[in-house]
């Protein structure tokens, strides 16, 4: 990991919110979705806000406790997102500002410590790939769900 590199959401497939500290991501194509880590969300949601590698590790660093493995640990985290096509690169900017300039984490960003995790569900996998304009019938209501 050099610094430099910058992420963006993967918007022609994910949908992204946070909501009270916490991201929720939707894959529209598989009908997957995401949670994170209390440290995860606030990461993702500093890279999708335009926030560089660099800049995160240096506002992480920052941190009280801040173990001595976290440019491994953002690392692995930025490589799971870019795997599940949650981010994909932006490329790289001119110069990566590592002192960490303004970003600072949300109060609760460390409720569980300093994990950065990404969580997958399909939990509601069937009712949001559900087509509710066509996956309708009037004796059986909606959805209609697919037989395997």
């Amino acid at each position: 990991m050099t610094g430099m590199e910058r992420y963006q959401l993967n918007a022609a497939k994910m949908f992204y919110d946070m909501a009270d500290g916490q991201a929720i991501v939707i894959n529209f194509d598989t009908g997957m979705y995401f949670g994170m880590s209390s440290l995860g969300s606030a990461v993702l949601d500093a890279a999708v806000n335009g926030a560089s590698a660099g800049e995160i590790l240096a506002a992480l660093a920052k941190l009280e406790n801040c173990p001595g493995d976290m440019e491994s640990r953002l690392e692995k985290f930025l490589c799971a997102l870019t795997e599940k096509e949650i981010l994909k690169e932006a490329g790289q900017a001119g110069e990566a500002d590592v002192s960490g300039g303004s970003l600072a984490f949300p109060e609760g960003a460390l409720e569980e410590g300093f994990a950065l995790t990404v969580n997958e569900y399909a939990e509601a996998q069937d009712l949001i790939l559900a087509d509710p304009v066509h996956d309708v019938d009037v004796n059986m209501g909606w959805p209609i769900m697919k037989q395997p």
